[in-house]
């Protein structure tokens, strides 16, 4: 069988990638069963899943990815990871400990910390419709642009081994347009004050989370199996 035939490239991963987030939309917009959601769904047990998966093609290519990147940035790529998985299993935690003045939901976490998700300003630009500034957008404003331009970006060009490969990062333009997107949050935010009509429910947290973990998942295979690819492009 001709290899070539194994191949794949940016327009491949972009259709994929821009089909499953459509399936992501008609999935947020369906009545799931009970059991899809919530720390126990099966939607947080594929995201666990695959946190791992990504480890072990982390783990399976390191000799690889060291030599292809630095042993530096590698091990830092599997600690955020490590990090996330954490992230993911962090309700195991729940009221073992007294975080009552540290997280909203009493977890070993960041993600539901107070740090993270205390609002610090807030004004008003149209009508009543508060709006306010919390330290996690920041945060998600640069992992954002860092993901999609990292390896553009001269500062950030040595860490290349954790922003996406230039065949999936459209998965983070897709991200913008999730319920925690932050042009959905924009354009929600107009819809309700200029027409007085309810935002768009695009992919919700739960979804929008797998989804991205997908395209993680997608690019460390690229990234580990050059040859999967029809150039060798990091």
């Amino acid at each position: 069988m001709n290899s070539n035939s194994w191949t794949i490239n940016s327009y491949s991963c972009s259709g994929f990638l821009s089909l499953l987030f459509l399936v992501f939309v008609v999935l947020t917009n369906t009545s799931l069963p009970e059991r899809a959601y919530g720390e126990t769904g099966y939607i947080e047990m594929f995201q666990a899943i695959l946190i791992v998966s990504i480890l072990i093609v982390g783990f399976a290519r390191k000799s690889y990815l060291v030599n292809a990147y630095s042993r530096s940035t590698y091990w830092l790529r599997q600690s955020l990871f490590g990090l996330l998985f954490f992230e993911e299993i962090s309700y195991l935690t729940a009221d073992k400990f007294k975080f009552t003045d540290y997280n909203h939901q009493s977890e070993l976490n960041l993600h539901n910390s107070h740090f993270l998700n205390n609002s610090f300003a807030s004004f008003d630009f149209l009508g009543e419709d508060t709006i306010h500034l919390y330290p996690r957008l920041f945060i998600v404003a640069f992992v954002i642009v860092f993901l999609y331009a990292g390896d553009r970006i001269p500062i950030l060009k040595r860490f290349s081994i954790i922003s996406l490969h230039p065949y999936v990062r459209i998965g983070i333009l897709l991200y913008l347009f999730s319920n925690q997107g932050p042009l959905n949050s924009a354009i929600s935010y107009l819809i309700r004050n200029l027409f007085h009509l309810n935002g768009f429910n695009v992919v919700d947290g739960e979804l929008i989370e797998l989804f991205m973990y997908i395209v993680f998942m997608m690019d460390i295979l690229i990234k580990s199996y050059p040859r999967l690819s029809d150039n060798a492009s990091k």
